[in-house]
């Protein structure tokens, strides 16, 4: 089985584009590639929240750093009336306690509330591989839509010559009138396809606004176009990769490290917690001061119950760790044989192009000679326009397997560093 291979691997080229200058209106927006991924990764929802949720976790790695709060108790006495109908309300004593962990329990608990100030940090880096593979994904998909839409119009003027010539020798009584209308008909048909492509467009450019956290109906141009570029991959180079960046991975890993440690808080509950305090007294028959000391002890079942939910936490997140190790090595190898299927499919797929602008020629030149029939001639000038369909397919379909092994890496594979890119 081969672990390694070139492959031609499509880069949707070119720099930031300058917008057209208009005449008192405002220029429709150049988007580039780089300039859908900034705006994506300030602006799409799901990057908004995940950056929120770190918020979160830092409020929560606050809360476990603060001491507990302590306790003030006040004791009123004198509110029965007296003969004179009088309460004397006097303060007769007044205590402050302030309560404590057993020892290294607070420690232990900071340490784990900072694990998931880390793991949501890892988070946001895993919504953005999603959010960047979907927005260059659909970058990709406008892309190819417009040379949908390219390709429907050359079809659509390939079979108006093939109307044409249909319409001359029916003209000379040479065809049928069946293959007159059956022209017209396939015809008819291009030219509905090409519509096809320009809603498409449209649908996925509203679907790209979306990404990016524009409205929808937002207009923008763009102008980049698909092309080839010459990768080496090796597959057990993409799994260390993998193992070594991907955030998910990382935040398993810090999940696991605090479940760890949450078995230590759970053993460290057995020991007793205890508050210390002041107390001053102003009664009528006592004045003094006190030094409070309260203990509680975990006397009946030593924390028990809770010291077997930590450890089974712990196996639970040690299973998940290593499942999800083996699962990234299977993902990597699955989307590596894509990748290596496409590159092939590129490769005869571009010989498949040459030869169909050849046949289109020869297709025209002797149906007009009369050296093939409708049928065959109607056959020949669909299969080229299917030729040039499948490549520009394939072409999308191997940047979307790049794509993919690139967020299964969370490592860029082209030139661009914008999978890591802090826009």
């Amino acid at each position: 089985m081969l672990k390694r291979f070139s492959l031609c691997a499509i880069l949707i080229g070119g720099a930031l584009l300058w917008p057209r200058p208009g005449h008192g209106q405002d220029p429709e927006e150049v988007l580039s590639l780089k300039g859908a991924l900034a705006a994506a990764y300030q602006d799409n929802p799901q990057m908004v929240e995940a950056r929120a949720r770190i918020g979160s976790a830092q409020g929560d790695l606050l809360t476990v750093r603060t001491w507990l709060n302590p306790e003030l108790e006040a004791e009123v006495g004198g509110l029965k009336k007296n003969e004179a109908e009088e309460r004397r309300g006097h303060l007769d004593s007044i205590s402050i306690k302030q309560p404590f962990s057993p020892v290294g329990v607070r420690y232990l608990q900071t340490k784990m509330a900072r694990n998931d100030v880390l793991a949501q940090e890892e988070m946001v880096k895993l919504t953005w591989a999603a959010v960047y593979a979907d927005v260059r994904g659909l970058f990709s998909q406008i892309v190819l839509d417009q040379q949908s839409i390219r390709l429907a119009e050359d079809n659509a003027n390939a079979l108006r010559q093939f109307f044409s010539n249909v319409q001359i020798r029916y003209q000379s009584g040479q065809v049928l009138k069946n293959d007159l209308n059956r022209a017209q008909i396939e015809l008819r048909k291009a030219e509905s396809e090409s519509l096809a492509a320009q809603r498409n467009l449209k649908v996925n450019k509203a679907g790209l606004n979306f990404l990016l956290g524009r409205p929808y109906d937002r207009p923008f141009e763009i102008r980049e176009e698909l092309r080839e570029e010459s990768l080496s991959l090796d597959l057990e180079d993409l799994i260390r990769r993998a193992i070594a960046q991907r955030p998910d991975l990382k935040a398993q890993a810090l999940q696991f490290d605090s479940s760890r440690k949450d078995v230590v808080r759970a053993e460290l509950g057995r020991l007793p917690s205890f508050s210390l305090g002041f107390e001053k007294t102003d009664t009528a028959y006592d004045k003094d001061y006190a030094a409070l000391v309260s203990i509680n002890v975990p006397l009946w079942n030593l924390n028990q119950g809770d010291v077997r939910k930590a450890r089974a936490r712990r196996t639970i997140e040690e299973t998940k760790t290593d499942a999800l190790k083996r699962e990234i090595g299977l993902e990597v190898y699955r989307l590596f044989l894509n990748a290596e299927y496409a590159q092939s499919q590129i490769h005869l797929l571009n010989q498949s192009l040459r030869e169909a602008n050849e046949l289109l020629s020869l297709a025209h030149l002797r149906y007009r000679e009369g050296k093939i029939g409708f049928t065959d001639y109607l056959d020949q000038v669909k299969t080229a326009a299917q030729a040039k369909v499948n490549y520009y397919e394939a072409l999308y379909d191997l940047e979307r397997s790049i794509n993919s092994l690139e967020v299964a890496i969370y490592t860029p594979l082209r030139q661009e560093d914008f999978l890591h890119e802090k826009f």
